[in-house]
């Protein structure tokens, strides 16, 4: 029980540490010499998903195999509540954010070096 607070604080502070680093992320790449085209790209596949989860709502909506899946999701997590499972859930989540994290800030500092190594190239 003493327990619960730390691994909620872990797990918020992994995703404030990932926050941070799709900040860094996102400056790095505006930063970068590539910009533009990497703009485009996003903004068509962000365009190209919202169309896509559109239509799949659309579909679950009038499908009842969706409906009755949801059901039972929701029964599993009723069960998994009463099961002692959240924890090791919120556990293994936090230890994937953090992975996640490390691998955002090693993609950052390649990154930023290679941007770096652009301008001083130019």
């Amino acid at each position: 029980m003493s327990e619960e607070p730390r691994q909620d604080t872990d797990l918020a502070q992994e995703l404030r540490a990932m926050g941070e680093q799709l900040k860094r992320v996102l400056q790095a790449a505006r930063d970068h010499p590539q910009t533009k085209e990497f703009e485009r790209q996003v903004s068509q596949a962000m365009k190209d998903l919202g169309t896509e989860i559109e239509r799949a709502v659309q579909s679950a909506k009038t499908d009842d195999r969706v409906k009755h899946a949801g059901e039972q999701v929701k029964q599993a997590a009723q069960s998994v509540k009463g099961s002692g499972a959240k924890e090791d859930v919120e556990r293994g989540l936090a230890k994937g954010v953090r992975a996640l994290n490390e691998q955002l800030q090693r993609a950052i500092e390649e990154l930023e070096k290679a941007s770096k190594e652009k301008k001083t190239d130019q």
